[in-house]
């Protein structure tokens, strides 16, 4: 890792850095035509058997006949049937056939009032070669109870979203006999229905329907183990308990991506508020912020009937469609619904007042994503089967929904030569942002790079993309935060990886799906352009994350990881140690620049800049007793609402070596550091035009040597002297001289009337590491220091 050359560190603080210095990435070693083995999705047991599927194992050099081996590892004891078989079944237990056949029944689960897990290992071989095994595990869910689910078409169609529905009742239990009935939308989804009625978990009040989650789960696993259209659950009446209850207890409990809720739509559904509005906001509040994979939740509720006249609720929230359907009757919001899908008034985009199924997920505006507002509140004028949509109060509730997208560009299957193509898309009503994005499936879309980012639709030629099979599409956004893109559809490119992990060798499309496929040991790189949207985590893996050349100040102000403005960017919280290292990248655009609980991670040569929406730590926030090692890392023009406007630092011992802090503010204390318990360790540092300090220490007693601080600071070796930044206006802090300075935006040397005093003003013991000759012979102070830009000495 040549990046990490000439560091040439010899403090005592810093020898497990040392350390980790000497290790090398962890190779994945092939199996040499060993047979692989691949033992399926993990699937949810309850009251039947499950088929375990391990036909997609294979043999690369086709060298033999397949037999394979299944075994349980963990969990609770089950039985394993025809264990020698691509396809096994898992019971609970088998009971003799009491019918003519004398073969042995399989049994369900023993499910108890928790979830339980069982974890089954597959191995394969060829006669030859045995392969390395693979796991897979089954989830039995809580006992849910009698079974009342029904499918109302069959059979299951996995290329079709899923529609869960729940009928009217009496405020607790729901009606049985009641079914969806409408051939227009069960010719374009699964229609889920409990025709037999449903109830509460218990006895309590209010009554909750967490329990039909797991039934649905369990379904869904058995009939689409790799589901990957979306699910909408809608309730009518009481029906809309149950509705958001399965949202919540689906996303919030079992959080896989398959069986995700991300719409749940209320039909004249108060029961839960007439029980109980703080229930009822509560359960709003759970369901809005359970999303899974970010793939954000949204709910679009309905009122008449019961609440004519004034709306039931007059405000919204956020992330919510609310529409008051004037007089219609209660039954009649139901039918109302159901006709939207299908009648002219109803399903036109109507300059963005548009509800009902339009947006549902076999609508035109399917891939709709409402923005954390509450600007959309519409009214319907006449009956059931036509009229007018208009906005109930444009004062309070302006929102006019973004139009759904209409792409311009490479047709499906097509083959985009050297030459590239324009990927664009025709005007959207109401939308002010377009996004060009490419990724590797037609789904996921919320991970796909962001090729551009206009207000206009794209224009650009684009000649390449990281992924040899390319699905694209546009995303619009409207002046409110709501999103919505079309279709991804597939071209394809010559391989260009954007981001890969170069010690497997396979590229990704996203940051966080690069992090979440990794293993300890290895290493991912990423080439330069800005990384919308990657919110990421390292998740206790010890991992190294880099850009192409970490010593090279224009590739890292070129490689950007840009977070989404309300959520931390980079995130450290798993007990990561010094082998999880951060190198080379820019970290901007998040409420906060980086995370640390309890982890003790590396940074070298980042830039941690205009990040902060926050009240402490907005470049940097550590606590529970982190330990990060800062090298050659700049924070600047990060702003918190109070404190720590650089870094806080609280109950914590960072160690900063050749850092520079500058132009970071906060209201009140430590503009650079605030520094709250703990002992940080701050050598070779520039801290400089913070506001209002540069150090604010609370119960805290940092160690600075060596360093230039802003209004001075005690400790060996250090200045309180303008460093004379070549330009920190726009952001260039490489170090004035005489001798000359490596300039930041045309990459050569230049030559300065005046030299920065804290050029070879670094600690004496420490190497000077690739700073360019002539160097004197000592380091320099600040994040150019022991660098190949480290400016020269006259």
């Amino acid at each position: 890792m040549k990046w990490l050359d000439g560091l040439g560190m010899n403090l005592a603080s810093v020898g497990c850095v040392i350390a980790l210095f000497t290790l090398n990435p962890v190779a994945i070693k092939a199996q040499d035509g060993r047979p692989i083995a691949d033992a399926g999705s993990s699937r949810y047991a309850g009251l039947d058997p499950v088929v375990l599927d391990g036909t997609r194992s294979y043999d690369p050099d086709n060298s033999g006949m397949l037999s394979y081996t299944w075994r349980q590892t963990s969990g609770p004891s089950v039985v394993i049937i025809d264990g020698n078989t691509a396809t096994p079944t898992i019971a609970g237990s088998i009971k003799p056939n009491p019918g003519r056949d004398p073969t042995p029944k399989p049994q369900g689960f023993s499910q108890t009032d928790d979830i339980q897990e069982c974890e089954f290992e597959l191995l394969v071989s060829d006669g030859k070669w045995t392969g390395l095994p693979d796991t897979v595990k089954i989830i039995i869910v809580p006992d849910f109870g009698t079974r009342s689910l029904e499918q109302e078409n069959p059979p299951f169609d996995r290329d079709k979203p899923t529609v869960i529905t729940f009928s009217g009742g009496d405020c607790v239990t729901g009606h049985s006999g009641n079914r969806w009935n409408s051939s227009a939308w069960n010719s374009r989804a699964n229609v889920i229905i409990f025709p037999n009625g449903y109830w509460p978990d218990s006895d309590a009040r209010p009554p909750t329907y967490y329990k039909f989650g797991d039934m649905i789960i369990v379904y869904l696993s058995s009939v689409a183990a790799d589901y990957k259209q979306p699910i909408q659950a809608i309730g009518f009446s009481t029906g809309g308990m149950p509705a958001i209850d399965v949202g919540i207890h689906l996303n919030r409990v079992y959080r896989d991506p398959r069986y995700a809720v991300n719409r749940v739509t209320q039909l004249d559904a108060g029961c839960r508020w007439n029980q109980s509005e703080d229930f009822a906001w509560r359960s709003y509040d759970l369901f809005l912020t359970s999303a899974v994979d970010q793939e954000q939740c949204w709910i679009d509720e309905y009122y008449g009937g019961y609440y004519s006249g004034e709306p039931y609720r007059y405000f919204t929230w956020p992330d919510e469609l609310v529409v008051t359907l004037g007089a219609l009757g209660h039954g009649a919001v139901l039918n109302w619904y159901k006709n939207s899908l299908t009648g002219n008034d109803m399903n036109t985009f109507n300059n963005g007042l548009v509800a009902g199924a339009y947006w549902s997920v076999i609508g035109p505006g399917k891939n709709l994503e409402l923005g954390p507002t509450d600007a959309y509140y519409f009214r319907w004028d006449a009956d059931e089967q036509s009229g007018h949509m208009s906005l109930l109060n444009e004062a309070l509730h302006p929102g006019r929904l973004p139009e759904p997208v209409t792409l311009v560009g490479p047709d499906d299957g097509a083959i985009v030569d050297a030459s590239g193509a324009v990927f664009t898309c025709q005007e959207s009503e109401n939308a002010v942002d377009y996004q060009l994005l490419f990724g590797p499936d037609p789904h996921h879309v919320k991970d796909y790079y962001v090729i551009s980012d206009t207000s206009s639709p794209p224009t650009e030629v684009i000649t390449s993309s990281p992924f040899e099979q390319t699905w694209w599409t546009v995303r619009v956004r409207d002046l409110y935060g709501s999103t919505i893109y079309a279709d991804p559809v597939r071209v394809h490119f010559e391989v260009h990886p954007l981001i890969e992990n170069i010690t497997t060798g396979k590229g990704y499309s996203s940051l966080r799906h690069a992090i979440n496929d990794a293993q300890n040991g290895q290493e991912i790189v990423i080439q330069p352009g800005i990384y919308h949207q990657e919110n990421i985590s390292f998740q206790g893996k010890h991992l190294t994350l880099r850009s192409i050349d970490p010593n090279d100040t224009a590739i890292v102000a070129s490689t950007v990881i840009k977070g989404v403005s309300y959520e931390t960017v980079v995130t450290f919280s798993n007990q990561e140690d010094t082998s999880c290292v951060l190198a080379g990248c820019t970290i901007t655009g998040g409420k906060r620049g980086i995370y640390c609980s309890g982890s003790s991670p590396t940074m070298t040569h980042c830039i941690v800049m205009k990040n902060g929406i926050v009240d402490i730590g907005a470049g940097m926030y550590l606590t529970d007793g982190s330990n990060p090692t800062l090298i050659n890392c700049m924070f600047s023009e990060n702003s918190s609402s109070m404190t720590g406007g650089g870094i806080q630092s609280v109950s914590s011992n960072p160690i900063l070596m050749n850092c520079t802090l500058s132009n970071n503010s906060a209201t009140y204390f430590g503009g650079g550091i605030y520094c709250a318990g703990g002992n940080p360790v701050l050598t070779n540092c520039i801290l400089w035009y913070d506001t209002p300090e540069e150090i604010c220490t609370f119960g805290s007693t940092p160690i600075v040597t060596f360093s230039d601080v802003q209004g001075g600071w005690p400790g060996e070796g250090n200045l309180d002297a303008d460093p004379l930044f070549a330009d920190s206006d726009n952001g260039d802090y490489h170090l004035m001289s005489q001798a000359g300075r490596c300039d930041f935006n045309h990459q050569n040397w230049v030559i300065d009337d005046i030299t920065s005093p804290c050029i070879d003003a670094g600690d004496p013991t420490i190497p000077i590491g690739l700073e360019p000759s002539p160097n004197g012979n000592r380091i320099n102070i600040g994040a150019y220091g022991g660098t190949s830009e480290a400016s020269k000495s006259p």
